[in-house]
C-alpha cells in the first residue's frame, strides 16, 4: 500500500507490533480486511498536503498494527497513526463511509468491538474473540 499511495517509508514509517497469534481463516479474512481498509484511510487522510510525506518535512509520520492476545481469550487489534485526526464533529456511528461502515460490519462479524481514540492522531481499536467453526475443530499451529 505504501508503494501505491506513494509514501516514502523514510517520512511515514509502518510499525507493527504482533505477538505469537495463530487465527484461522475465519477469523483471519475480515482482520485482513481491517487492516486494509484502516491503513489505507491513514494513508489518504491522516498526513494531508504533503505533511511528514517530503523529504523536507520534519515531522515524522507512523502507522502500527498491534494484535494481542489477552488472559481472557480475546484479541485485541488496534490499528493508529499520529496525523491530523478525524474531524472533531466525526461520529463514527453515523459515518456514511463506506469503507468504516465495512470496518464496523466485519467487527460485527467477529462479534467484537470497535473503539476509536483521538489522542496524538488516531487509532481504532477492535475486541474480538476467534471465530470457531462448528463441531470441535481447533486450529494447530504449522
Amino acid at each position: 500500500m505504501f508503494h501505491t499511495y506513494r509514501v516514502d517509508p523514510n517520512v511515514v514509517r509502518l510499525k507493527t507490533e504482533v505477538k505469537d497469534v495463530f487465527l484461522d481463516v475465519n477469523t483471519a479474512i475480515p482482520c485482513g480486511l481491517i487492516i486494509n481498509e484502516l491503513v489505507s484511510n491513514s494513508l489518504k487522510h491522516a498526513f494531508p498536503e504533503g505533511r511528514a510525506w517530503e523529504e523536507r518535512s520534519k515531522s515524522k509520520g507512523e502507522i502500527g498494527i498491534s494484535l494481542r492476545p489477552d488472559k481472557e481469550g480475546r484479541f485485541t487489534l488496534v490499528v493508529r497513526d499520529n496525523g491530523v485526526g478525524l474531524p472533531k464533529d466525526f461520529d463514527l456511528q453515523k459515518t456514511e463511509s463506506l469503507g468504516l461502515q465495512l470496518v464496523k460490519d466485519l467487527t460485527e462479524q467477529l462479534n467484537g468491538s470497535l473503539e476509536l481514540e483521538r489522542e496524538g492522531g488516531t487509532a481504532f481499536k477492535i475486541t474480538f474473540n476467534v471465530l470457531k467453526k462448528r463441531g470441535n475443530h481447533v486450529p494447530q499451529r504449522p
